[in-house]
């Protein structure tokens, strides 16, 4: 592995551990009034389309980190939608 790698997955990996606590305070209160709906479909939105990049230059640091992140930032984005 790379130092280049190595840098993408550090990167990728403290970038998705962020959305961890969000996603089980979500999850536990059953509330996401003070989230942005905007914000999170944005954000899922930017996470899917770095996926696809990854994958389409065949960097796997990117596409592993921004699909796991994608997967958290939309499981938020459900529960915004849901416990509107």
């Amino acid at each position: 592995m790379s130092n280049t790698d190595l840098l993408g997955y550090v990167a990728g990996i403290l970038s998705t551990v962020s959305m961890i606590p969000q996603t089980i305070k979500s999850w536990r209160t059953k509330s996401t009034g003070d989230l942005s709906l905007m914000r999170y479909a944005m954000y899922s939105l930017g996470l899917i389309l770095w996926t696809v990049y990854g994958f389409l230059i065949q960097s796997w640091p990117i596409t592993i980190m921004s699909g796991v992140g994608s997967a958290f930032a939309l499981s938020v984005l459900a529960m915004k939608i849901k416990y509107k």
